[in-house]
């Protein structure tokens, strides 16, 4: 479990990494934070989320809630604001330089 500087809470267990290291599966749990993602977010993940669930806000303005029992893609161009009051999701990623796993 990590602490951050703001005070959230997170877990993150990989289950799986390729042999290439640009694969990887796990779980992942968080506090109630907002996240402004200003820079591309750099991986493609797909998420399925077991409790909670997430707003994301894109850059264009357009906004997106994800709950408990349902599933998004985030590619590796996104950009905008991730909040949630608390979550734990299932995560996939694919990282074609190996970058961010």
């Amino acid at each position: 479990e990590t602490v951050h500087e703001d005070g959230h809470r997170t877990l993150d267990v990989t289950t799986l990494l390729s042999s290439d290291g640009k694969f990887a599966s796990g779980m992942y749990r968080s506090d109630k934070v907002s996240i402004e993602i200003a820079e591309p977010y750099g991986v493609d993940e797909f998420m399925y989320f077991l409790e909670g669930g997430v707003t994301l806000t894109s850059a264009d303005g357009t906004v997106q809630t994800i709950n408990a029992g349902e599933a998004v893609t985030v590619p590796k161009e996104w950009t905008g604001t991730f909040a949630t009051d608390g979550y734990t999701k299932i995560w996939v990623i694919y990282s074609a330089d190996g970058s961010g796993l």
